[in-house]
């Protein structure tokens, strides 16, 4: 009788152990899962210094915070973080002077180059088309949908809702990685008419 009780002991520790390691690799999946979904803020046009990508269910509503893929050509390897300002069957109009308008209301203004001395085109006045949605932040020197390089985005492109995280001072975690002020050369304000260059990281956004 007593060689039994020896043996289902054993097994008890056995699954008891493996239900342990299962419960541990669930743990680090689920790690690895919200360290994936996590974004580093390498513009200095935003403060966060990171952003948590959420699923998007649906379309996204007016003032969403998103992050979408830019068009391939411009080849950036991280996605853009905007806010929508304008929904399909909004109406967009570029001023001769470079203002953007959303149905009738000024939210940014165009530059005719970027710092690089490449020719910037505005996005081409009309309505926004069905499936599509006009992105912008409120930086004068943001890279959004007020270029026609950019455009109007289409819906496949937004990956997720942009929830900022909260700075973390004691881990130095309290503003954009990229932030100029962080850096020993911070460069000098982009001249009038020229839209300031973003710097780019793995895992980040702009």
């Amino acid at each position: 009788m007593k060689a039994p009780r020896i043996a289902s002991h054993g097994r008890g520790k056995r699954e008891r152990g493996h239900a342990a390691l299962v419960l541990l690799l669930g743990l680090l999946a689920l790690w690895l899962t919200i360290l994936s979904l996590v974004h580093f803020n390498a513009s200095w046009s935003d403060d966060a210094w990171g952003y948590l990508r959420l699923p998007l269910f649906g379309d996204p509503d007016f003032g969403a915070t998103v992050m979408f893929e830019p068009p391939d050509d411009l080849g950036s390897p991280v996605p853009y973080l905007k806010t929508v300002r304008g929904l399909p069957g909004a109406a967009v109009a570029v001023d001769a002077d470079g203002t953007v308008r959303v149905d009738g209301t000024a939210i940014g203004r165009v530059k005719p180059n970027a710092l690089d001395g490449r020719r910037l085109e505005p996005v081409a006045s009309g309505t926004v088309p069905a499936g599509h949605y006009y992105l912008h932040a409120d930086h004068p020197d943001s890279h959004d949908s007020r270029y026609a390089e950019i455009g109007l985005v289409p819906r496949s492109r937004i990956l997720g809702r942009a929830v900022a995280l909260p700075d973390i001072p004691w881990l130095g975690l309290d503003g954009p990685l990229a932030n100029p002020r962080n850096i020993h050369a911070e460069p000098g304000p982009a001249p009038p008419d020229a839209i300031l260059p973003h710097a780019m990281l793995p895992g980040a956004s702009r």
